[in-house]
């Protein structure tokens, strides 16, 4: 038999192992060739064209060119050393290592070629496609027409190219680093050299849990107790979460175990024997992998998060800005701005309101660790809002969307303002509504007292600001009026261009991380399904015996049922904590409850991360029957 012939016979016999790997590879040339087409097409990038699109396609194509690249090359090193035995096998027959390097690269070469030209081809509809979606998501009523893009093809090559050259240089690195013996070996060593619960195992087990619960708790305590520490608080949490995932799979999963086998008392089932057969001989390596596995899915769904509770949120950070359809905060141009609207006959609602800011002489109602350095706070008059419930020395905070998350405070607590002596007021309610944009406000809470209070300590106050806000009762006039207001003030925006402008910057954000988190959601779904079929096949020989032994295909699947659900349902559990409290701090950021984005954005990446685990069951299954 030629050497070509080996190569020919060896390719056909592994692409059915390099099927999962294909079609990610596919994918991830489809996405990375849509997004360089939608950055090089002319009727997008271009002056008047979408910033938000342009922006999104050139940052989403540089992060996809190194999820790729890092993938194509992690993937590589499980296939490699799944093949190690039988790259020992060729060199006992004859054939020299150069002979196995020049093997690989041709077979490196023609699986990249084809999925290079089938992903181009598909990506070519791709581009439209995505841009369609990102459109909608942008809720933006504009067309664009798409063409071939010889500069996208290039990109895309080159793509292919630098994967290629990596590829070989870490199959060189990995062959010449072992000996044949070692390659014969290889898939028979184990890491568990002792069934004793150590000392350390137990310390390092319990250190990994406490160090995943110290990182949720800081998070949920970002805003509060560790407010001090706010610049260095997300840092100490990725550690803690990062390195806390790591000794849990190391050593809490593999304490469990042991301590279920030891109340067993050596009376173990065939579930038992197939379950925990390659998960506690590979502990170590299972660890890594899963810990980056989950920090992968934990990244992804926390940016996914993000995106979908910012695009929730839109509306209030549009009040922040232009409470009003229009708004002036200077009393001149806002009266020039209501006689060139009396001249054109518009008809608007006018709302005036006014602040001013006053000295904190003692203070209660807020929390030393969120507001511990708070001098003076934004009073306003109630005679903007006729609340009964404020007279005399009853006040209350409103504008506290304003706050953040940020601002900790308690109510039916005193807080003493600098006045003509000392004036004491209990703050006896709260509300979140907008009423005060942030340029007025300081971006913070606003304290509502009576009039007489306000008109008391105004004298006693400094840098007393005005809004006024205009909304058209009409809509067909909001255009007429806008070209008014700006005539009189280049920078005033109306409260629709506020929006269209958040949607714009929010929808990079959702634009990209989608598309990047279906890049890493399929990435991480691959890893762990080539990981198992790694497993499952340097477990046929002990499947075999177990088969002698009288054990029937059907007795062996839930044992094979359960190591797949360890192995996607672990890093998948521990991402979704990852993300859940990590969006709870995005959300106290915010300053809102509705945590709907955020189970959604779960629960579809749950779904799809599960198909995985169900083809990798389907295929496990089929690979131990004609196994036995």
């Amino acid at each position: 038999m030629s050497f070509n012939q080996i190569v020919i016979k060896n390719l056909r016999q592994n692409i059915r192992h390099y099927a999962m790997y294909l079609f990610s590879l596919i994918v991830s040339i489809v996405l990375y060739f849509s997004f360089v087409t939608l950055k090089y097409t002319e009727s997008i990038n271009n002056g008047d064209s979408l910033k938000t699109i342009q922006k999104g396609s050139e940052i989403g194509a540089v992060f996809l060119f190194f999820i790729i690249v890092i993938f194509l090359m992690y993937a590589n090193q499980l296939f490699i050393k799944r093949r190690t035995r039988e790259f020992a096998l060729y060199q006992l027959i004859g054939l020299t290592r150069r002979n196995i390097m020049r093997m690989l690269l041709i077979e490196q070469a023609i699986m990249l070629i084809c999925t290079g030209i089938i992903g181009m081809i598909i990506g070519i509809f791709g581009s439209k496609l995505l841009l369609m979606i990102v459109l909608k998501v942008l809720s933006l009523d504009t067309s664009v027409s798409l063409t071939f893009e010889f500069a996208a093809v290039m990109q895309t090559l080159m793509l292919i190219a630098i994967s290629f050259v990596l590829i070989l240089i870490q199959s060189f690195i990995f062959l010449r680093k072992r000996s044949i013996l070692t390659m014969m070996n290889d898939s028979a060593q184990t890491e568990m050299t002792k069934s004793k619960i150590t000392v350390f195992e137990v310390i390092s087990g319990v250190l990994g849990i406490v160090m995943i619960g110290f990182g949720y708790y800081m998070s949920t305590e970002m805003f509060g107790k560790f407010m001090d520490l706010l610049v260095f608080t997300p840092f100490i949490i990725l550690f803690l979460t990062v390195v806390g995932a790591y000794l849990f799979f190391r050593s809490s999963v593999s304490l469990i175990f042991k301590t279920l086998k030891r109340s067993k008392k050596g009376n173990v089932s065939i579930t038992d024997v197939v379950f925990t057969s390659s998960i506690m001989h590979r502990m170590k390596k299972n660890a890594l992998s899963l810990t980056i596995i989950a920090t992968i899915s934990a990244v992804t769904v926390t940016v996914l998060c993000f995106g979908a509770i910012s695009k929730s949120t839109i509306d209030e950070n549009v009040a922040l800005t232009a409470p009003h359809d229009l708004n002036f905060t200077d009393s001149k141009k806002s009266a020039q701005f209501e006689h060139k609207l009396q001249q054109s006959n518009i008809d608007v609602k006018k709302d005036y309101k006014e602040i001013t800011r006053s000295e904190v002489l003692e203070d209660q109602v807020f929390q030393k660790t969120s507001m511990s350095s708070i001098r003076d706070i934004s009073i306003t008059s109630n005679e903007y809002f006729n609340d009964k419930a404020i007279s005399g020395n009853k006040a209350k905070l409103i504008n506290l969307a304003a706050g953040s998350g940020v601002v900790k405070y308690e109510l039916n607590k005193d807080i003493q303002l600098k006045g003509h002596g000392k004036e004491t007021f209990e703050v006896i309610d709260d509300s979140e509504e907008t009423e005060f944009m942030a340029q007025v406000s300081y971006g913070g809470p606003v304290l509502l007292v009576s009039p007489e209070k306000y008109d008391a300590l105004k004298h006693y106050g400094e840098d007393t600001k005005q809004q006024y806000g205009y909304d058209v009762k009409h809509q067909s006039d909001l255009t007429k009026a806008t070209k008014i207001a700006q005539s009189i003030d280049s920078n005033i925006q109306p409260k629709e261009m506020v929006k269209q402008q958040l949607n714009e910057s929010i929808g990079i954000l959702l634009f990209v991380t989608s598309f990047l988190g279906l890049a890493f959601l399929v990435a991480a779904g691959c890893i762990i399904y080539i990981k198992q079929m790694d497993e499952t096949e340097d477990e046929i020989p002990n499947f075999r015996i177990l088969r002698k032994i009288g054990y029937t295909h059907q007795d062996m699947l839930k044992g094979l049922g359960l190591k797949i659900i360890f192995n996607f349902g672990l890093p998948l559990v521990v991402s979704l904590l990852h993300a859940y409290f990590a969006a709870k701090a995005f959300m106290g950021l915010y300053n809102t409850a509705n945590m709907t984005p955020v189970y959604v954005v779960m629960v579809i990446y749950s779904v799809i991360y599960c198909i995985f685990a169900i083809m990798s069951f389907i295929h496990s299954s089929r690979i131990v029957k004609h196994s036995i």
